[in-house]
């Protein structure tokens, strides 16, 4: 029997986030337009977008496959939940399956990331960088943008509105995950530093 396959991962496709749209104010109905992504200021690439109510947007764009251009032109619902302090939140429902997701994923159609196979970024990293993954992760809850080698934990400062139970919370549990990064950091210098030694030792002596 063959090996399965490998899972893609999320951040190798383009995505359209119904939260990010909500925030930009988009998503208002009859707004029409182009959504465009960016890489190191350019727009590599863009669709057509129309609210067409607040439960339903519609989708244009331009595939190419196979050196054949393909036009694709289909809606995707919406659906609105409420949140605990007020107002409401959006979601899509996944083209494809229907379930309730933030993010949608371009293949050939825009669909969840169930559908499409596809994996976090951090679910496909090796058990090592796990822990220092994780550390970047808590750093920025919390505002920080220096790594653990830069700042230890007990001296990042409360971020602004955030309760102090939280924080507190927070900064232990980065703590722990920073002491196992620290320890895996380590492990690897050292198996760096025998594998520079070795390659030393058959160097011809001159």
């Amino acid at each position: 029997m063959s090996r399965e396959k490998e899972k893609g991962a999320t951040t190798d496709y383009r995505a359209l986030d119904v939260r990010e749209l909500h925030r930009t104010g988009v998503l208002v109905a009859g707004w029409n337009g182009s959504w465009r992504w960016s890489r190191q200021g350019k727009v590599v690439a863009s669709i057509d977008l129309a609210v067409e109510s607040l439960e339903r947007v519609r989708l244009s764009y331009r595939l190419t496959r196979d050196g054949q251009a393909e036009e694709k032109d289909y809606p995707v619902p919406i659906t609105w939940t409420p949140c605990h302090l007020g107002g409401s939140r959006p979601w899509f429902l996944c083209p494809c399956c229907g379930r309730r997701v933030a993010k949608l994923y371009i293949s050939t159609l825009f669909a969840c990331r169930g559908c499409l196979r596809l994996n976090y970024r951090s679910q496909q990293a090796s058990k090592r960088d796990r822990p220092i993954d994780r550390s970047f992760d808590l750093r920025r809850a919390l505002g920080c943008d220096e790594g653990f080698l830069i700042r230890p934990a007990e001296l990042i400062r409360k971020p602004k509105g955030m309760h102090w139970r939280t924080f507190e919370r927070k900064v232990e549990q980065l703590k722990e995950v920073d002491a196992r990064a620290l320890a895996d950091a380590a492990a690897m210098l050292g198996i760096i530093e025998r594998k520079v030694n070795r390659a030393r030792a058959s160097l011809p002596v001159r």
